[in-house]
């Protein structure tokens, strides 16, 4: 179990941690068994349980993963007490990661973030991990505009289909994530009075109206989202009845032309069948239905 500490305050950091670990916490603090239980079960909801000596957060944090282009949630479990900040998760989230690697090199980043009391060390916990949401709204952005520069091209069409599903899924993940923690931070002001002092409920409040700023974000690009999906829809049907009135134009074309050279090839005698001039004239009266038909099409913009 890695630890840092600055005077009274112990960050204790735990990446994918182990049952005797984890009996080893519970035996030195005293946590609940439940909440150690919650510790290792994988689909926990996100939650803030209260108790006397210490409080316990569970969050969902969202990171995306360019090899199979999605955003997945990891689960960091926060236990903290009067003296202590203990985090557990699984090591896939690189804000915890890299915060953890400055506090362990800098001693003066160290002070400033652990030597004010768990209530301080707190908000930078939450801020930094809400904040790393933002990164991930904005590469949705970003494919949002992409998306609309290749919407009507005819050869993307495969792509942009994909595309849409890719952003849609990423919305889908990301407001199903961040919507039970809209509370979270909320709760979190009224139930660790004993570990944040009432001076720091400005902080929190700057935590919540970031949440509250991503989900009007996520808001409007899922509107963005299903707008271009219907743009795309739209003119993928009126691109396949463009298509269906052209086919049906040369059907009706070609029908009567059939049905005379058809009928005429069942040995029927043919008018003036011994006129060596006969099956010519018939054939200048097919290409003139033809051409008739074809410039009749194109004047009524059939074509």
């Amino acid at each position: 179990m890695e630890s840092l500490s600055h005077e009274s305050l112990t960050w204790h950091n735990l990446v994918r941690p182990t049952q005797s670990q984890l009996s080893i916490l519970q035996q030195q603090y005293g946590f609940h068994e439940l909440d150690i239980e919650d510790c290792l079960s994988e689909h926990e909801r996100p939650k803030i349980d209260e108790y006397d000596e210490y409080i316990f957060i569970v969050l969902h944090i969202p990171y995306f993963v360019p090899e199979k282009k999605r955003i997945f949630k990891e689960e960091v479990n926060i236990f903290v007490g009067s003296n202590y900040v203990i985090t557990l998760h699984d090591g896939n989230l690189e804000v915890l990661n890299t915060l953890w690697k400055r506090l362990s090199e800098d001693p003066k980043m160290r002070e400033e973030c652990l030597g004010e009391g768990t209530g301080l060390f707190l908000y930078e916990l939450t801020s930094r991990l809400f904040d790393s949401f933002f990164p991930l709204i904005d590469n949705i952005n970003r494919e949002l505009r992409m998306l609309e520069g290749i919407l009507f091209e005819d050869e993307g069409e495969e792509k942009v289909l994909r595309v849409i599903l890719e952003l849609k899924r990423s919305i889908i993940t990301m407001r199903r994530i961040l919507l039970p923690q809209r509370t979270i931070v909320a709760g979190l002001e009224h139930k660790s009075k004993k570990f944040v002092p009432e001076e720091l409920d400005v902080y929190f409040d700057d935590v919540q109206d970031a949440i509250e700023r991503q989900w009007s974000m996520l808001e409007t690009v899922k509107e963005v989202i299903e707008a271009l999906q219907d743009s795309h829809e739209a003119w993928i049907r009126n691109r396949t009845n463009r298509t269906m009135q052209v086919l049906t134009v040369f059907s009706v074309t070609m029908l009567p032309l059939t049905v005379i050279t058809g009928l005429f090839g069942m040995n029927v005698p043919i008018p003036h069948g011994g006129d060596p001039s006969a099956f010519l004239g018939i054939a200048l009266i097919l290409l003139t239905f033809l051409v008739t038909t074809v410039v009749y099409s194109w004047w009524k913009r059939w074509l």
